[in-house]
């Protein structure tokens, strides 16, 4: 299996072993051991064949939930924001305060 996996690795640095005609693809994988069945596979790019054989997963699934209290955060954020002068109004109170 990881004859398998490292041929996959070394066809995903370089792109070109994938444009190989099969005979040469079969020596190729041949090189680093491969044995038959997953041999077969990859000649045949039969990605569900090479998965089960692997024991891949059919599906998978990625959730991303916010923690508690993000939101909360995330509106006091906003308000301290608006509270700050920004550069403009501080430029000005200075200048104000510098004619007296």
């Amino acid at each position: 299996m990881n004859n398998v996996i490292a041929f996959l690795e070394r066809m995903g640095r370089n792109p070109s072993l994938a444009q190989l005609p099969a005979a040469e693809l079969a020596s190729e994988a041949r090189d680093l051991g491969l044995d038959d069945a997953p041999l077969q596979a990859l000649l045949d790019r039969d990605a569900d064949a090479l998965n089960g054989l692997l024991g891949g997963r059919h599906k998978m699934m990625c959730m991303l939930f916010p923690a508690e209290g993000d939101d909360q955060k995330k509106q006091d954020d906003e308000q301290e924001d608006s509270e700050q002068p920004d550069d403009d109004d501080r430029k000005e109170s200075i200048q104000r305060n510098g004619r007296h």
